[in-house]
């Protein structure tokens, strides 16, 4: 990684997760599921490669993380920080910390500075970023939400009045300081990013762009219960660090620290924290709220997407794990006079924005440094396929972009490809008495069944896909209900599987809303490329009838090579994700999925064409003249 790629994730990571080098907590003292939490970030902890962290093994990486901070503390620039308050309309007082660049000097009241803005309740929050992580151009702003670090009021991150604090301290601190120039950008991914795009939503008249990534457009759809289907891993989880009793994420004691508050003074801040309403959480949601409905959509980015007025960039790794695969679709919601920009990439969290253009975009949009480039609209969504991998906290190498102005491609050609008995995915339609195929739902131990269907497609040249695929399912149940997961995979020659992208459905929320669906025209005729499933009723399925499944595989970008095939696999899902894992190869998404034992057949005669449709290329990227490997691309595992 180059040292300007580390820098720029210092500042993007500022919010992260709380790590084993920020442990508040005896080490000793922690619970299996912080060991396993850590084993996630670290895996490199594990000294005797037993696939488990040990108390010891996690003491000993934390001082060696330890060492290894106050090492990079001693090597960075210095620059001045300063802790402050801004008191909300209602009374309440956020914390924030501001990091001032080199070369600023708070008497010189001659040169005006723009503002970088974050917020979260993560413990980064606690302290200032480094202006120097941003080339000492912007002063630094970072704000710890209502109900975290030193800030009052209860938590409720999803809710307006936390948005709502956002634009009061940029409208009514940030600019209001001596050192402003008026304008503010605001910078986050993953949580930082989610909320950056909420305190957009509320139309700051100083907020004049916005870089964020790791989205989350609709928490039903995209991470809680995909396709309807439980998701016990990652949201889960992070959510549990909520109930900390150090603080969410442990930001409580990591503000305690960085503001050497005493007991007095931090009993004050709790006393400003009122009991808020669990049953508003979203991890209460998940786990009783199992159909969608107005709790669930009035948190979601996607509802208020349309109110954005300010430039924004948003980032977006295919095979995220942790804020998954939909957040591209926000972009879309945003108005086209908005101008706007979407960089999409293969790879995990961490991996959607660009250092460089962040940097354009900030300095187009707060400095005046026009790039005609960055903001040019006919270029305004670049995709990025093959990226090779480095490690989550940055990219040296890049791919060339394919660039357009939507996303997906305009010049998509989208294609069917039938499933034949032969399981081989063809072009031309099945006949009429073709057999069916199909797997055998079970649970504990197989009774001699298939546990999943799978179909071929072979390549003999090159070819790209870039987009959400279709499967239109035509399947006959034994039970009254089902869980489909579909898998798409890179087969290379030499047998090795890969993944590249999921969809999941359970049967009984097959209901379609077609308004809502997402369709492209070509040649005169409309082609359904994204259903939408209002997931707002059960509606059981008749045993031994056929019936007809639309289920949505989550965008992706590949470049299939001579000799690879494309395989489609059909089974129950898995209790751990094969796509989006850990480094460590954990699965980070694990779902709840019980469904009654049984046969699932699946049809493929005339009556009932079951059918692929996938969003092929007419050309390759710039770049596919020389190929990444499989194992050398970021995103993919391997997967059995």
């Amino acid at each position: 990684m180059t040292a300007r790629t580390r820098r720029f994730v210092l500042i993007l990571l500022a919010c992260s997760l709380p790590d084993l080098a920020g442990a508040a907590e005896p080490i000793g003292k922690a619970s299996p599921e912080q060991l396993r939490a850590w084993m996630k970030q670290y895996p490199q902890a594990d000294a005797n490669g037993d696939g488990l962290l040990s108390p010891e093994e996690a003491q000993a990486y934390h001082q060696k993380l330890q060492r290894d901070q106050a090492a990079a503390r001693r090597a960075a620039p210095r620059f001045r920080q300063e802790y402050a308050f801004a008191t909300m309309s209602d009374g309440v007082r956020i914390a924030l910390a501001v990091g001032y660049p080199r070369g600023f000097e708070s008497e010189d009241r001659q040169r005006r500075w723009p503002a970088v803005f974050q917020t979260c309740g993560y413990p980064g929050a606690t302290v200032a970023a480094n202006p120097g992580n941003l080339g000492d151009r912007f002063v630094t702003v970072q704000a710890s939400i209502r109900g975290t670090g030193a800030s009052g009021g209860a938590l409720s991150p999803w809710r307006p009045r936390t948005w709502q604090d956002g634009y009061e301290i940029i409208e009514n601190w940030i600019v209001q300081q001596p050192w402003s120039n008026g304008r503010v950008g605001i910078l986050g991914y993953s949580w930082p990013g989610l909320l950056g795009f909420l305190t957009a939503t509320t139309q700051p008249p100083s907020l004049k762009a916005v870089c964020v990534g790791g989205l989350i457009d609709d928490f039903y759809r995209g991470i809680a219960r995909p396709g309807g289907v439980p998701n016990m891993g990652f949201p889960v989880e992070w959510m549990n660090n909520w109930y900390r009793s150090d603080g969410v994420f442990g930001s409580d004691a990591a503000a305690r620290a960085a503001r050497g508050l005493d007991d007095a003074a931090w009993s004050q801040i709790v006393a400003a924290r009122p009991r808020r309403d669990w049953t508003q959480d979203m991890l209460w949601l998940g786990l009783h709220q199992p159909l969608d409905g107005p709790s669930w959509r009035e948190q979601n980015l996607g509802t208020h997407a349309a109110r954005i007025r300010s430039p924004i960039l948003i980032g977006h790794a295919w095979q995220d794990e942790q804020t998954g695969p939909t957040g591209w679709q926000l972009w879309k919601r945003i108005a086209d006079d908005v101008p706007k920009r979407l960089v999409l990439t293969n790879g995990g969290h961490g991996a959607g924005l660009l250092p460089a253009d962040v940097t354009a975009w900030f300095r187009h949009w707060l400095l005046d440094e026009s790039d005609d480039e960055i903001a040019a609209a006919p270029r305004r969504v670049a995709c990025y396929l093959e990226t090779p991998a480095q490690n989550r906290e940055g990219r040296d190498a890049l791919t060339s972009p394919l660039t357009a102005a939507d996303f997906p491609l305009p010049q998509t050609r989208w294609t069917r490809y039938y499933l034949r008995a032969d399981r081989q995915l063809a072009r031309n339609a099945p006949a009429p008495d073709e057999p069916p195929g199909g797997y055998r739902v079970t649970h504990l131990s197989p009774d001699g069944g298939d546990p999943r269907a799978t179909y071929e497609l072979a390549f003999t040249e090159p070819a790209a896909v870039c987009g959400p695929a279709v499967l239109t399912l035509w399947a006959k149940l034994e039970t009254l209900d089902t869980d489909f997961f579909v898998l798409l995979a890179d087969r290379a020659p030499d047998g090795k599987v890969y993944g590249l992208q999921r969809g999941l459905l359970r049967a009984s929320h097959r209901a379609l809303d077609a308004q809502q669906a997402s369709y492209a025209e070509s040649d005169g005729q409309t082609t359904l490329i994204r259903p939408y499933h209002p997931h707002d009723q059960i509606a059981p399925v008749v045993p031994h009838e056929p019936q007809e499944y639309q289920i949505e595989i989550f965008a992706f970008g590949h470049v299939f090579r001579p000799g690879h095939r494309l395989l489609l696999s059909i089974s129950q899902p898995p209790a751990g994700d094969p796509i989006g894992s850990t480094r460590s190869g954990t699965p980070s998404y694990r779902y709840d999925s019980h469904p009654p034992p049984g046969h699932v057949a699946i049809l493929h005669d005339a009556d009932h064409p079951s059918s692929l449709l996938l969003p092929l290329l007419p050309e390759l990227p710039p770049s596919a003249a020389e190929p990444v490997p499989l194992d050398q691309q970021a995103g993919l595992r391997e997967v059995r």
